[in-house]
């Protein structure tokens, strides 16, 4: 089990910083990807929120949810550039700007990215087989096409996706397995 970093910021040393980073980076990137398609200016972007985060830390103090705050700095970090991201300058990119900065979007970006992490876990904790097959079954793979890929009878593919989703079921809540049914695509067992 990891150790839970402190709530209160200001007693951050680089370690604290560090560790926060390589646990989250993966999140992080995945919730800016809802604002912009250039990963280099996602890296971009994460920097210079981690640099806010690291240098205002005093002031920052204790917050609820270290990985929230995070989401709002680099929400803000994006909109504070969003002029200069190539998209045209149009009626049609105002409007986008108010949905992108609304508090709506923002939250729906969030439980999409915090819902996508935790599908993501559990499939990890699948057997390697079914996290193949999960995985493959994600690509938009049909049961011949993974059945040829590993080596496996078609049966035997049937099976261990079915198993696998029921597993999902019992590791996610109703929303986030409904939602990785959704991103497996076909649901053929």
């Amino acid at each position: 089990m990891s150790e839970e970093l402190p709530l209160d910021i200001s007693t951050w040393d680089e370690r604290c910083m560090q560790q926060f980073i390589r646990r989250n980076s993966a999140v992080f990137h995945v919730f800016a990807s809802r604002y912009v398609d250039d990963a280099d200016t996602i890296d971009d972007f994460l920097q210079e929120a981690y640099i806010k985060l690291w240098t205002h830390r005093h002031s920052i103090g204790r917050v609820t949810s270290v990985r929230n705050y995070f989401f709002t700095i680099l929400r803000h970090t994006i909109l504070d550039h969003w002029n200069y991201l190539p998209h045209p300058h149009n009626e049609a990119s105002e409007d986008e700007y108010l949905n992108i900065a609304s508090n709506e979007t923002f939250i729906q970006h969030i439980i999409e990215t915090e819902s996508t992490r935790l599908i993501a876990e559990a499939i990890a904790r699948l057997s390697p087989q079914s996290q193949k097959i999960i995985t493959l079954t994600m690509e938009g793979k049909t049961l011949t096409e993974i059945a040829e890929h590993l080596q496996l009878s078609v049966n035997t593919v049937k099976t261990v996706k079915y198993r696998a989703i029921n597993r999902l079921s019992e590791l996610l809540s109703k929303e986030d397995f409904m939602l990785s049914l959704l991103l497996f695509g076909s649901l053929e067992c």
